[in-house]
């Protein structure tokens, strides 16, 4: 595959696809257009990636989960709750700070941009996560703002990264989507830039040896991305296959440069299977993978076994929880037990998988398949559009499936895909958790009792008729009172440690129930050209260190 790959670059390179550009300018190549330029509406990950260019918010999350002042220069808590953790927050802002047009950047923008988040008029896709977690947002002075907050939030500062947008553009339609508001950012969206050629040009004097403009150019094929930078036509390639990189990274007008990421992919369970709801297959599904010779096979090496969502080095993830051992062995007598004997074909269960239409992910999916041959485990992959793959999960119309998250950064998203206020379906409400549940547990006392009056409400609505609000990302249908409870504390927890320990226990929990199976942790990799001199991938994939790094001078011959 990787010769075949190579060849048809080689024939590609020879026919001469290069594009001259300026050489202040830095050419990246990515996979998808962006969809909006909006920050408020932005949920998919090359729109998010350009905005976060050129637009500033309070804050600014890092890939290792922490956090930095940007807009703000200060926060202080206004209000507290009876155990003295905040409830409202003022955020003190920097004075000198202005939008592209020269206009400063104050309160009102601020407050104005929140708010509109709430006007069904934009339309934003963040208003229901707002809403539940801020009561209010209002000016205190010039440069002051003041968020209410509806519970203690521990994940306020990670919440406010939002790009702000100045008061005068804040309000109205969320269409079209891709004229671009003002921003504060360290670049500003020129004016022709299209989803498939955003032109972002830097707003301070350009640094000696950095890019005053980079070019963000969608390719959809990732043969003629990694042509791009072979041909001169862009500097730096993301979005690559392994086998694309590889085959790429055998020419030396290109290498290859990777860091350890934190990109999560995962294989899910139904726990509503009458087989996948027994712990016993769902441990022996765990055990039944090699994940370390699937990641040197599949990634070709460029990624690490995965113990739990967050990567090892967050401080959220356990230093002593380590990734389930390949123990075919074990696997194999946990089936036994669970009942499950071969039939005549030599077959004990027949799964379907379901995943994305990507080349990669099918191929993914296939080598699970084939892993789980020599269990007894037949197990029939099916690739579907995204739409309709996230249909059919919302419906829960699967066995297995196997997805990714690009940049799991705090940890309490997890409670969005494992809390059982997230499930997608419409089974009737469970019982309210005994209190036995909480025995060894006294800080879940309260957790318990509003649990109970959620759950006898949304029997009084069904019984009524009415409809009743779910969530979306707990497609598994996992429901654990006590992992519940930790991650409602998670949540409130404002003292780093303290909040630390909390998930602890949630990955170790995860880990007992295994509603999914970690696999990998991907490492970031671009393809770079010749007149990258430093070239910075990040390990959420984000913009910022490919933006700064250092050009040097073009090659003096770029031709085959």
């Amino acid at each position: 595959m990787t010769q075949r790959f190579s060849a048809v670059l080689l024939l590609l390179a020879a026919l001469g696809c290069r594009q001259e550009w300026p050489a202040d300018h830095l050419v990246l190549a990515t996979a998808a257009p962006v969809r909006t330029f909006d920050p408020r509406l932005a949920v998919d990950a090359a729109s998010t990636r350009v905005w976060r260019l050129a637009f500033a918010g309070l804050t600014r999350v890092h890939p290792d989960g922490s956090t930095s002042l940007d807009l703000a220069a200060a926060m202080t808590p206004s209000a507290w709750d009876d155990a003295g953790r905040p409830l409202a927050w003022d955020v003190r802002l920097h004075t000198n700070r202005r939008f592209h047009d020269g206009r400063p950047v104050g309160a009102a923008d601020i407050v104005c941009t929140y708010r509109s988040l709430l006007d069904p008029r934009l339309g934003s896709p963040i208003a229901g996560a707002f809403a539940r977690r801020f009561a209010a947002v209002r000016a205190v002075d010039d440069a002051t703002v003041r968020f209410a907050l509806r519970a203690p939030l521990a994940t306020f500062r990670s919440d406010i990264i939002l790009g702000i947008v100045p008061r005068s553009t804040c309000a109205g339609s969320g269409a079209p989507t891709l004229v671009a508001p003002v921003g504060a950012g360290p670049f500003r969206i020129a004016p022709d830039s299209t989803p498939d050629r955003v032109r972002l040009e830097r707003v301070a004097p350009t640094p000696p040896g950095r890019a005053a403009v980079v070019v963000v150019r969608a390719v959809a094929d990732e043969g003629a991305r990694a042509l791009s930078v072979l041909g001169g036509g862009a500097d730096i390639a993301t979005g690559l296959s392994p086998g694309a990189l590889d085959a790429a990274g055998e020419h030396g007008r290109g290498r290859v440069v990777a860091v350890p990421g934190i990109a999560f992919s995962y294989l899910a369970f139904q726990l509503e299977h009458p087989r996948l709801s027994d712990a016993r297959v769902r441990r022996a599904l765990a055990l039944g993978l090699d994940r370390a010779a699937l990641v040197e096979r599949l990634l070709r090496g460029r990624g690490r076994v995965a113990a739990a969502m967050m990567p090892p080095e967050h401080a959220s993830s356990p230093p002593d929880l380590a990734p389930l051992p390949f123990d075919p062995a074990a696997a194999a007598h946990l089936l036994d037990a669970a009942g499950l004997r071969a039939d005549a074909a030599g077959v004990r269960l027949r799964l379907r998988l379901l995943t994305t239409a990507s080349r990669e992910r099918r191929s993914q999916a296939e080598a699970i398949a084939q892993a789980y041959a020599p269990l007894g485990v037949q197990v029939e992959v099916r690739g579907l559009e995204i739409a309709s793959l996230l249909q059919a999960l919302g419906a829960g119309q699967f066995d297995l499936f196997l997805l990714g998250l690009p940049e799991p950064q705090e940890p309490d998203y997890q409670a969005w895909m494992f809390h059982s206020r997230n499930r997608p379906r419409s089974e009737p409400a469970l019982a309210p958790p005994s209190g036995d549940t909480f025995a060894v547990e006294p800080a879940c006392v309260p957790v318990a009792a509003r649990a109970a009056a959620s759950a006898w409400l949304e029997r009084a609505e069904q019984a009524l008729g009415l409809p009743t609000a779910r969530g979306a990302g707990n497609r598994t249908g996992l429901h654990d009172p006590l992992l519940d409870c930790l991650l409602d504390l998670g949540q409130r927890e404002t003292d780093p440690s303290p909040r630390a320990a909390i998930y602890h226990r949630v990955a170790r929990r995860l880990a007992a129930q295994l509603p999914i199976v970690p696999l990998w942790h991907e490492h970031t990799a671009v393809l770079a050209g010749p007149r990258v001199v430093d070239p910075r991938p990040a390990a959420d994939g984000s913009y910022h260190g490919m933006a700064e790094t250092a050009l040097g001078p073009a090659p003096a011959s770029e031709e085959p």
